[in-house]
């Protein structure tokens, strides 16, 4: 909902293609194709009925996952106090194992960006809370038209100029100085900057060199450390998959994305990224390695791909994509305010109660300018 209202703010309604209600499709091990198509009815009734009809879970499992899903319908989540991480949780309510490798633990590495085993359940529960029990579209999918980069960009700078704002590229921040009522700011190519107030939008480890010496607390904030997002990028000969993307069951490569379908491109040839999350155990791997297990993994579960050609290839590695959201790191994530009255925090790694995403960079961004409002009508 925060991504939705800062993108009608900029002009960005038009920027996602919209799958509701929604569906998700996995691939199997020798090309079967399982899938959970929910209904066009009121939360969470859409969701019993795709639990209902989905032929990717025995019967067994889709009770045990629908019992295990409306624990999260309220607040506080309905679990015993020991258990902590998702994995302990998926244990407790007896998760069988087409469950886990489908829905769960795919969930989990995409939303969380780190393993069941480490993922708080409050993180993973609050959002399962909002997608499945708020109204039925706020489980549709928005699949981007365009990369998000390029969109928001282009579309949030214009919108900034209008307003009479400056986006100045390229001037890292070196040096933050408070003077009295007044905020200075350094650039690394010398320029000196004077304001009313701040806001901070960087990452922890930026904002703990850059407040280290006025904020004691600012120093913790690189404990929180940096979870990896790994993706393979393919340029095949011919179409091999529909749709906008598809889960590859048991595979390390969990997600892929028909960029042809998402970004609106010509057939002929085909555009697919394979996207790993919660990938420390990937990263270190040489890019041919993994360029051949994408490629293996796509064959093995959509054998009719292996007569293609792979006419490109890349790989991307976006080593800090997140924060690590753990027990021991939960309680360092800082509020929008600091000891500083004219200084504020934005960011996904903020305490915004929601793991590193989109909907929660944008719900940290309108806090901050909410705060931002305050200070201005107490000071006026």
């Amino acid at each position: 909902r925060e991504t939705l209202r800062l993108l009608r703010r900029i002009g960005g309604e038009d920027a996602f293609h919209w799958l509701d209600p929604l569906a998700l499709s996995w691939l199997l091990p020798g090309g079967r194709k399982v899938s959970l198509r929910c209904a066009p009815l009121p939360a969470p009734l859409h969701l019993a009925w795709g639990l209902l009809t989905s032929d990717a879970f025995p019967w067994s499992e889709k009770i045990r996952m629908a019992r295990a899903l409306a624990r999260f319908s309220k607040r506080p989540f309905q679990v015993a106090p020991q258990i902590q991480t998702l994995s302990q949780f998926l244990d407790a309510t007896g998760q069988g194992p087409a469950a886990r490798e489908r829905f769960w633990i795919p969930l989990c590495n995409a939303v969380m960006n780190v393993p069941p085993e480490t993922a708080p359940l409050e993180g993973l529960g609050e959002v399962f809370r909002r997608v499945f029990f708020g109204g039925r579209k706020d489980s549709a999918l928005g699949v981007a038209r365009v990369p998000l980069t390029e969109m928001v960009s282009a579309r949030a700078g214009k919108f900034l100029d209008q307003k009479g704002g400056r986006v100045r590229l390229h001037e890292g921040v070196q040096e933050v100085a408070l003077r009295g009522r007044a905020v200075e700011v350094k650039t690394k190519t010398g320029l000196l900057l004077s304001a009313d107030l701040l806001v901070l939008a960087v990452p922890p480890l930026s904002l703990s060199a850059l407040l280290g010496g006025l904020w004691d607390k600012a120093a913790s904030f690189k404990l929180l450390g940096k979870s990896p997002i790994l993706s393979v990028h393919l340029l095949l000969s011919r179409p091999v998959l529909e749709g906008h993307f598809v889960g590859l069951s048991g595979a390390k490569f969990e997600w892929v994305f028909n960029r042809n379908a998402n970004w609106d491109l010509k057939e002929g040839t085909q555009y697919l990224s394979f996207i790993a999350s919660a990938a420390e155990p990937l990263v270190r791997l040489k890019d041919a390695e993994l360029i051949e297990l994408a490629w293996r993994e796509l064959v093995e579960r959509c054998p009719e791909s292996g007569g293609a050609q792979v006419l490109h290839s890349k790989v991307t590695r976006e080593m800090a994509a997140t924060f690590v959201w753990n027990r021991e790191t939960g309680p360092l994530r800082p509020p929008c305010e600091t000891p500083f009255p004219n200084v504020f925090l934005a960011g996904d790694w903020t305490d915004t109660g929601l793991p590193a995403t989109l909907e929660g960079a944008c719900l940290s961004g309108h806090r901050a300018a909410e705060k931002v409002r305050e200070y201005l009508s107490r000071e006026s």
